[in-house]
């Protein structure tokens, strides 16, 4: 049905100090939130590896492998679209956005329920079959949810967006010992996703403003093709980027291998999800509401750009010094011996953070093509990854394969945000990355001097050095050294029409001009 119009009930950013602390609140909101889902969602990980057999894991893996594929191959990035775009507040552009989301999860759950018996037969496990058709109710079940909150989220207001990720998490983990002893199987863990997923429907209906609707106005439907079509076909070599590695490894090296990976790959990817999250929610809002002023835009995203490289530097040192330990207390000691994986991983999962940031620039300004060109260069690893199956590196040589290709995407991505921003050169770019170069080869370097395994002396050196390595990022970033003493304001909005050339630079920004050159 159609929705009225409604006045907009999102309001605007502030500027200055005013933004500077509500950015400080949500960011801490953010991060304490997404700290809780992703600690919600680890641990109820660890449980169900503690609890079943290395051989039922890998069938929870080979599930939630095809959940997460056709999400990924039906996104069409209506969400996104409505903390973008200037009208985002619309309520006719929220109901063909859900219009847009119900098809998806109707049409998505109806391919898994057709493919559940020829996805159980690649992977060797016919039995599955019934539990690969129960888990098409998971799609189905989410695309009625209610996207208010993403609408919300153009004023920094994250509160009722959290509790939609933090509320199913909770009681998900909550019910996962009890659906184990019920179930005894892999069969627990679609339960426990089918689960989530109507939590997640009901929280966002329960903290929505305006009431759920559908349309479909031709004029908001092409305008969410003409967005997400290249977020869609980006879809296609994503799935290979994201979930490629353990179809191989759960083909070519068996469902007990893909489960010591996929345990690997867990762990790898909470503190980079984490800050994933955290970073859209922000980053986005911020750019997007400064795409026409070029100086504001460049500031805040230098800015952002710095920090998020320090932080990726301090947690590859952390993981590869003490990956090796934490394995195996998260997950039980038959996961032991895969440190050298983790650290792979963790290299490849820093590289992603730093491509996140011109990722989100790229969007704030509407251009998601590139996304899509991206994906394809990211893709193009799976060639080495078989080369090192069939030369017999297994795991590692997988996830080496995995930080070769990640490092060629990202070199595209920074390449189109450098050219498409005036002012950002390639330069400033690469010393921004110096701290987390320094560490790829620090890292990489740890692999040939002995260290100790006990995991007592592992967690607190890798600790301290990440600690360590954050310090001398800061060393080396002169405009965040200055925005900490808050001598630099990027939060600061000018008047600058979309036309105009930049205004001339302050004291603060000549000096640290003078500290890059």
């Amino acid at each position: 049905m159609p929705a009225t119009p409604e006045p907009s009930a999102a309001p605007s950013l502030p500027t200055g100090r005013r933004l500077g602390r509500q950015i400080g609140r949500q960011g801490a909101l953010l991060f304490s939130g997404f700290a809780v889902v992703q600690i919600c969602s680890f641990a109820r990980n660890a449980i169900v590896g503690y609890w079943l057999s290395r051989g039922d894991f890998g069938v929870a893996a080979t599930i939630t492998i095809a959940l997460q594929m056709l999400e990924q191959l039906s996104d069409l990035g209506a969400d996104r679209l409505l903390v973008q775009a200037k009208d985002g507040d619309d309520p006719r552009l929220m109901a063909a956005a859900h219009a847009t989301l119900l098809a998806r999860g109707v049409l998505t759950a109806a391919i898994l329920f057709l493919v559940a018996g020829p996805a159980a037969a690649f992977f060797a496990i016919p039995s599955a079959t019934s539990a690969f058709q129960l888990a098409a109710w998971v799609p189905l079940i989410k695309s009625l949810m209610h996207l208010d909150s993403r609408r919300q989220q153009r004023g920094l207001q994250n509160r009722n967006y959290l509790l939609i990720e933090v509320v199913p998490q909770v009681h998900a983990l909550l019910a996962t010992v009890p659906l184990l002893y019920l179930t005894g199987d892999y069969r627990a863990v679609v339960w426990v996703a089918i689960m989530q997923a109507g939590l997640s429907v009901l929280t966002s209906h329960a903290l929505s403003k305006r009431r759920y609707a559908l349309g479909l106005e031709m004029e908001f439907v092409r305008r969410l093709v003409a967005f997400g079509w290249p977020i869609w076909l980006s879809a296609f070599p994503l799935v290979l980027v994201y979930q490629g590695d353990r179809v191989i490894v759960g083909r070519m090296l068996g469902i007990e291998a893909l489960a010591g990976y996929s345990a690997a790959f867990m762990v790898a990817m909470v503190p980079g999800l984490l800050a994933a999250k955290v970073g859209h929610a922000l980053l986005l809002p911020l750019l997007s509401t400064q795409r026409d002023n070029r100086q504001a835009f460049f500031d805040r995203y230098l800015t952002m750009y710095e920090g998020v490289s320090i932080a990726a530097a301090a947690y590859v040192v952390a993981f590869v010094i003490a990956g090796g330990a934490i394995l195996p207390l998260a997950f039980g000691s038959q996961y032991q011996g895969l440190g050298p994986v983790l650290g792979w991983l963790a290299a490849m999962w820093s590289v992603r953070m730093v491509q996140a940031v011109p990722g989100i620039a790229l969007m704030a300004r509407g251009e998601t093509s590139p996304l899509l060109i991206a994906g394809i260069i990211r893709a193009t690893a799976l060639g080495p990854a078989l080369l090192a199956v069939h030369m017999g590196l297994g795991l590692i040589g997988i996830a080496a394969a995995g930080v070769l290709g990640e490092l060629a995407s990202a070199a595209y991505v920074i390449q189109r945000t450098t050219r498409d921003i005036p002012g950002l050169g390639r330069a400033t770019i690469v010393r921004t990355l110096y701290p987390l170069l320094a560490a790829l080869m620090a890292a990489a370097c740890m692999y040939f001097v002995p260290h100790a395994t006990n995991a007592w002396i592992q967690l607190p050196f890798g600790f301290v050095l990440a600690v360590c390595a954050m310090l001398a990022g800061l060393a080396v970033m002169p405009r965040l050294r200055l925005f900490i003493d808050g001598k630099l304001q990027p939060l600061k909005v000018s008047a600058v029409r979309p036309t105009s050339p930049p205004p001339a630079p302050t004291t603060t920004e000549a000096t640290y001009a003078v500290q890059q050159a």
